[in-house]
């Protein structure tokens, strides 16, 4: 058998009927439920009978709802101590029932009481405790009749703060929810909105109109109940009338996350915050299958005052309370501006929009109508006229002036200062006072005096390119040079850290900087430099044993070198034969006779070089004695050779014909003698080392 859930509407407990028992419920395990997601869909309030003052729906079958021509400049009536606490801090409570002075249509169905529902709604028959909102149309269901009013439905919860009050008069009822916040006691976002039901006898709804939804800052959508999360998401909150039928229903819209986008009243779930400051005014009392537009904005009022020389900015929406509807919207002034008019106009939309700026002259002083015509693509189309009156006044004072650079360097901006003399500025940025100090963007200000907002003439400030230095020049020099600095631009003026003022300075070691200005008349400062200015090391180094060596020796290298005032923190030890090195010492063993250039070369701690190389020479022990050359130029044994004395210096030759004659003389040979002037024969040789060790004996000269 299906167990049925009964939620009474008791203060301390909460009455659930299963089968045919009625089984109650405390606060806390209602609220553990809920949070937990436990609650049976089919449990319901329960009420023992029908509460009096409801009256058997007549004929009037109306569906969707009455358009309106509402929309006050101020819709917020603030709750004063006429009001009464509809309920204390509570989550998904109501009312106890309230009884209306007056009758109240809903699309046929005629009440006379209701009730303040927390949820954000009024209801007729019974209390609502439901805080998940439906689209509507809806019907009734598991007890729930749901004939209501929802200024906002959705999940609110006021034990962490905020009021739901209201009051009576003889034609309507006022309901505010004032900074309300969301389940489960979430206070981080608050909404504030009003809704006002009458007989269409009521002033602040409008004659004719029933219904009234007013709101002021709308932060959040959805309970955690609801799924949301942080006040967003999950199921919609809904805003509209429902009958309850199925059949008959207005919708606004249907509202999930933040924001201002809004695709009308059937499309995607919209952003909360375009309900901010919006009014909506309609009836329920219509029968109609097809519903006119519905107005809302600042410029409905009865009669706009305005100043010659104020910019007025008239600004209104059209919705088209049916699905798949489009509204177009024209406007007409009588009489006729001589003011220029800036008409911006959305075109066919849902919602459609149509904003309207102009600045009065003298000639517009005196009363003039404005119409507004917004006219649906419904079939048959319906068309809402909608009429404001505002009232033109001249007052002898000019309108202020704006004076200032029209240039703001980034970081920097400019001071911009309108004339004197006004009791009041508000600019457009919003500040206020006779001087600001703004970066780019385009500014104007409007000043009060008397009742009177003059609107001055609008400057344009420029961002100014800005002027960020680079220092260019070699920053390290050894061999102690001073460095060239300058900028990889030019600038309109200089300024360095050492006092200078030209684009180029010359420094020794140390940190510079510069602030320029370049031609915009924007400064800057460059990032600092390091310069180094190093001497250079005078590398050097000795060896043991000194001199020439023969095959077969270790010689032992020592550093000798000079930082020149910086340490010196290495060494590299090189040679094409016997490899390299490193460290202060350098050991290599020369097997094979030659010349060696053994190279040095050390860094300082400032990161300079300097380089040293030493020929060591390895000497043969014995000398070869040739026998025999042939100086013909094919590149071989084309000069007398002894082998081994090019590495003992002052090697002294003499050669001698077979008479004795001396036919060449050299006192440091160096193998290179050709005989090229001399004939075939045998020739005579005296080699002398300089060690004293003389060779002697005969060589064959052979073309």
């Amino acid at each position: 058998m299906k167990n049925t859930f009964i939620l009474g509407l008791l203060l301390c407990a909460f009455t659930v009927q299963v089968s045919a028992q009625r089984v109650e419920l405390t606060i806390d395990q209602y609220q553990e439920m809920k949070v937990a997601g436990t609650l049976p869909s089919d449990f319901h309030v329960a009420y023992s009978t029908l509460p009096a003052g409801h009256v058997q729906p007549n004929s009037i079958h109306a569906k969707g709802g009455g358009g309106g021509n509402g929309g006050n400049c101020n819709c917020w009536i603030e709750p004063d101590n006429t009001y009464t606490l509809a309920m204390a801090p509570n989550d998904d409570g109501s009312s106890s029932q309230i009884n209306l002075p007056f009758t109240f249509n809903l699309y046929g169905d005629l009440y006379n009481t209701c009730f303040v529902n927390n949820n954000g709604n009024v209801s007729f028959g019974q209390g609502i405790y439901t805080y998940s909102a439906s689209a509507f149309p809806i019907s009734g269901g598991f007890g729930q009749e749901f004939h209501m009013v929802a200024p906002f439905w959705a999940d609110v919860d006021t034990r962490g703060g905020g009021t739901v009050k209201y009051k009576l008069t003889s034609n309507a009822l006022y309901v505010n929810w004032t900074d309300v916040g969301y389940f489960s006691s979430q206070t981080d976002k608050l909404n504030t909105f009003q809704v006002i039901i009458s007989d269409g006898t009521n002033t602040d709804v409008g004659i004719g109109q029933t219904v009234s939804f007013c709101y002021k800052d709308m932060q959040w959508t959805t309970g955690s109940a609801s799924m949301g999360v942080n006040g967003f998401g999950g199921i919609p909150a809904t805003v509209g009338a429902n009958r309850g039928n199925g059949i008959d229903y207005i919708q606004f819209g249907r509202f999930d996350h933040a924001g201002v986008d809004y695709d009308g009243p059937f499309g995607n779930a919209d952003g909360i915050s375009w309900l901010d400051d919006k009014n909506f005014i309609f009836t329920t009392a219509v029968s109609t299958q097809n519903i006119p537009p519905i107005a809302s904005g600042t410029s409905l009022c009865d009669t706009v005052e305005v100043c010659v020389n104020e910019l007025v900015n008239l600004d209104v929406n059209f919705l088209s309370p049916e699905s798949g509807q489009l509204t177009t919207i024209s406007y007409f002034i009588d009489p006729p501006l001589v003011a220029p008019v800036t008409e911006t106009n959305s075109g066919p939309l849902n919602t459609a929009n149509i904003n309207l700026q102009f600045i009065p002259q003298i000639p517009d002083s005196g009363y003039h109508t404005l119409t507004y015509t917004a006219t649906d693509n419904g079939d048959p189309a319906q068309t809402s006229i909608v009429t404001a009156v505002f009232h033109i006044t001249y007052v002898p004072a000019p309108p202020p002036v704006i004076t200032g650079d029209s240039v703001a360097c980034a970081g920097q901006g400019v001071v911009l200062t309108a004339t004197g003399g006004y009791d009041e500025y508000v600019w457009a940025n919003g500040f206020n006072g006779p001087s600001i100090l703004v970066g780019p963007g385009t500014y104007y200000v409007e000043a009060s005096t008397g009742a009177c907002i003059l609107v001055s003439n609008s400057i344009t400030v420029t961002e100014g390119i800005g002027s960020i230095p680079v220092i260019d020049g070699v920053l390290y020099n050894c061999g102690g040079d001073p460095a060239v600095l300058s900028t990889t631009v030019p600038y309109e003026t200089y300024e360095w850290n050492t006092g200078e003022t030209t684009p180029e300075i010359t420094v020794p070691t140390g940190t510079y900087s510069v602030t320029v200005t370049n031609a915009y008349g924007c400064s800057g400062s460059s990032a600092p430099v390091n310069v180094i200015s190093a001497n250079s090391p005078d590398a050097l180094f000795n060896s043991a044993p000194e001199g020439a060596v023969f095959p077969g020796t270790t010689v032992v290298y020592t550093d000798q070198s000079s930082g020149n005032g910086s340490p010196i923190v290495g060494w590299a030890w090189s040679n094409d034969s016997i490899g390299t090195g490193t460290g202060s010492t350098f050991a290599p063993t020369f097997a094979t006779p030659g010349n060696y250039p053994i190279t040095l070369t050390v860094t300082t701690a400032d990161g300079c070089t300097g380089t040293y190389t030493y020929i060591q020479v390895v000497i043969p022990t014995e000398i070869i004695i040739p026998n025999v050359f042939s100086p013909n130029a094919d590149g071989h044994n084309d000069a007398l050779v002894f082998e081994g004395a090019q590495y003992y210096p002052n090697t002294a030759l003499h050669v001698f014909n077979r008479w004795g004659q001396e036919v060449y003389t050299s006192s440091n040979y160096k193998n290179t003698w050709h005989g090229n002037d001399m004939p075939e024969g045998t020739y005579f040789f005296i080699l002398r080392l300089n060690t004293g060790k003389e060779y002697t004996g005969n060589v064959t000269l052979l073309r």
